[in-house]
């Protein structure tokens, strides 16, 4: 019994923390949109009331300068200079909320981007079975700190400090062992094949 409630809470928290990124995101860019508005609108007022695919013209320009602005923004966030902006307010606010990095990394493997900070994947020998892990550093030669993600929800779990002989090393990408997490362990035979 107090293990099925441990899966809930653990499933529970996990849903929170993949949901609260996407709401911020939504309201964010409805408060944009609705900025955005109060501009437009003083421009296409003497425009003729006309609807485009369903939408006021106001509407389709304050959408087409928002995907305008988004797009320019991830112009200027290739620059040098932005990236040493964001690796500072990474470093020295964001890195402070808990799981933060942890979750930029998940959230940037699921929607595709390249990241050359790719956890790397381990198994962890936790009691009498094999785990996937995130190594997030070495200790020392015979210790390291690894996350074991919970399934199926991989934005909680837990942090273990091992020895390396309980740690198997994988070819396995992040992006691989996230999907496997999510579908209960499905596709591990394809995976493991060659590791266990």
């Amino acid at each position: 019994m107090k293990s099925i409630l441990s899966i809930l809470k653990s499933t529970f928290i996990g849903g929170i923390l993949f949901l609260i990124p996407l709401l911020i995101i939504l309201v964010l860019f409805e408060k944009g949109y609705h900025i955005l508005q109060k501009i437009t609108i003083p421009l296409v007022a003497n425009l003729p009331k006309v609807k485009v695919l369903g939408m006021a013209l106001e509407e389709l320009i304050g959408l087409l300068i928002i995907i305008t602005l988004c797009f320019l923004a991830g112009l200027l966030s290739k620059t040098k200079p932005a990236k040493r902006l964001i690796a500072k307010l990474e470093s020295s606010v964001l890195s402070l909320i808990p799981g933060y990095s942890f979750m930029k990394n998940m959230n940037e493997n699921i929607i595709g981007l390249e990241n050359s900070k790719d956890l790397k994947v381990v198994l962890a020998r936790v009691d009498d079975g094999w785990q996937f892990a995130f190594l997030i550093e070495q200790i020392d030669k015979e210790h390291c700190t690894v996350f074991i993600p919970n399934a199926p929800s991989p934005w909680s779990g837990s942090i273990y400090f091992m020895e390396k002989e309980r740690i198997k090393e994988t070819t396995i990408s992040q992006k691989e062992a996230l999907v496997c997490i999510r579908k209960l362990g499905y596709g591990s035979s394809k995976l493991l094949k060659d590791v266990l």
